[in-house]
């Protein structure tokens, strides 16, 4: 990627972390990050597999030796770690196994992900037919809003993976596993001395993205809140290294930004069911105008506040009558 220089952090205890680069999607860049420990040297994320996001993970092993005289090869690699199943952390899995034969780990709720992929992909995309139905969205949107989920990951195909993670593992005697569900079922944030690698966790100045756990178990805004919580209790942490945007140096004032404004989302869903209203109505009034990817993204993430909401009885239907009678009818929510 031009532009952007190769970036390089130091642990505590000396260990080197180099944090590469990559477009992932047009609009979204991301970062894969290389922890350098003596002989031991492990990949955290692969970036997306599409565009320009391959060529920008082996320029960035190209760089290594060009900006910080770092000769590592793909040949040196004793691990390869995916944070969480979304196609921008783990579509370049695909280019990454040609390449090298270090052993891949991912938390266990994410393994499906990589290892039934296709299977995974068909079932996800039937979940999310229904729920944009039942969101009240048109015939011709859905099956548009459809193609563009499936658009991309299904170029992924499925690998094999060596070790399932699961929390408060130690792996390879270096990285401290912490399970934060919420964002991803497999979400992981990885401790390795006073850094903390937060993946899609926990993030500054990016809007976090959050799905019904009606769609995958394990996700939504009430584990993601949890998660928060658990993350912030972790000590020693002087950097957090996330997946995309920059560097964070106080954990705890983060969370506390994030959590504020996740509270501030919960209340305006609230008080805009002042009268019944769809899931489809409700993203059209906070977001007008949004399009393309955005607006599957908008329409997920609403989903996932109505459902926060609705299981703390702060929502009735008000056309429940109308609901339980039609598997194709369209639920209003209003204030309780």
């Amino acid at each position: 990627m031009s532009g952007e220089p190769i970036t390089r952090f130091e642990t505590a205890g000396g260990v080197r972390i180099y944090r590469l680069p990559l477009q992932v999607f047009p609009s979204l860049r991301a970062y894969a990050h290389l922890v350098v420990d003596g002989s031991y040297v492990a990949l955290i994320d692969t970036g997306s597999g599409q565009g320009q996001s391959n060529a920008d993970l082996e320029e960035g092993f190209v760089r290594l030796r060009r900006e910080w005289n770092e000769a590592i090869t793909w040949g040196d690699l004793s691990r390869v770690i995916i944070t969480h199943a979304h196609i921008d952390h783990h579509g370049g899995l695909n280019l990454v196994r040609s390449l090298t034969d270090a052993p891949v780990a991912v938390h266990e709720l994410d393994r499906r992900v990589l290892v039934h992929h296709e299977e995974r992909l068909a079932l996800t995309r039937f979940r999310l037919g229904i729920f944009l139905r039942r969101a009240g969205i048109s015939e011709e949107r859905r099956q548009r809003l459809l193609r563009m989920y499936s658009g991309g990951k299904d170029l992924f195909r499925s690998e094999p993976v060596e070790t399932v993670l699961r929390d408060d593992d130690l792996l390879d005697e270096r990285f401290r596993v912490i399970h934060v569900p919420g964002h991803c079922p497999g979400q992981v944030c990885l401790q390795f001395d006073d850094v903390l690698f937060t993946a899609d966790h926990v993030l500054p100045g990016v809007a976090i993205f959050l799905a019904p756990e009606s769609l995958t178990a394990s996700t939504g805004v009430d584990h993601f809140l949890q998660s928060l919580q658990k993350v912030r209790a972790t000590s020693g942490v002087r950097l957090c290294l996330g997946g995309h945007d920059r560097p964070i140096h106080d954990l705890e004032a983060a969370v506390n930004t994030i959590t504020s404004i996740q509270q501030r989302r919960i209340e305006r869903i609230y008080e805009a069911c002042i009268e019944p209203i769809s899931i489809g109505g409700l993203t059209e009034m906070l977001y007008p105008g949004i399009g393309s990817y955005d607006e599957l993204l908008a329409l997920q993430k609403v989903g996932a506040y109505i459902e926060y909401l609705d299981q703390r009885g702060m929502l009735a239907i008000a056309n429940l009558d109308e609901v339980a009678e039609d598997e194709l009818g369209v639920p209003r929510y209003i204030a309780a």
